[in-house]
């Protein structure tokens, strides 16, 4: 059987959508913070709760996905920390490809336009909270 556009139609995988051969499939919109931290703070991920967590207990002063505008398009970093002047993303997701993409981007701005950033690649093994302590102690923090 073929689709409009001539192609064979691509059999349904059990749940899921499959879009026509040649077509992307758009990024996932984001969700809406659900997670919740002990100082009362709504995130989108554990990561991120790890992240506030430390911060919290390290008395560290932080916001929580501040909206920035580069090169003409909105980003919102995972962290900016303002004493120090950085930014921080927790980057768990390196399986998805247009995830990677859109990291790989973010590097690209940053280093772009001079801002200081650290992309903290966690992979779910080990402590989370010691590898943001580590990174942040190799920024001479």
């Amino acid at each position: 059987m073929r689709d409009r556009s001539g192609y064979k139609k691509r059999p349904r995988k059990k749940g899921r959508w499959v879009p026509p051969r040649g077509e992307s499939t758009s990024k996932p919109k984001l969700t809406e913070p659900g997670v919740e931290t002990s100082i009362g703070l709504k995130v989108r991920s554990n990561y991120e709760k790890v992240a506030v967590e430390y911060f919290a207990k390290n008395n560290i002063e932080f916001q929580y996905e501040p909206l920035i505008l580069l090169h003409g398009r909105q980003f919102r970093p995972d962290f900016f920390l303002p004493e120090q002047n950085l930014f921080i993303e927790i980057c768990g997701y390196n399986h998805m490809p247009h995830y990677r993409l859109r990291i790989t981007k973010k590097k690209q701005l940053y280093g772009k336009y001079n801002l200081n950033a650290i992309f903290i690649n966690y992979d779910g093994k080990g402590s989370l909270g010691r590898l943001i302590s580590e990174k942040l102690n190799n920024y001479n923090f």
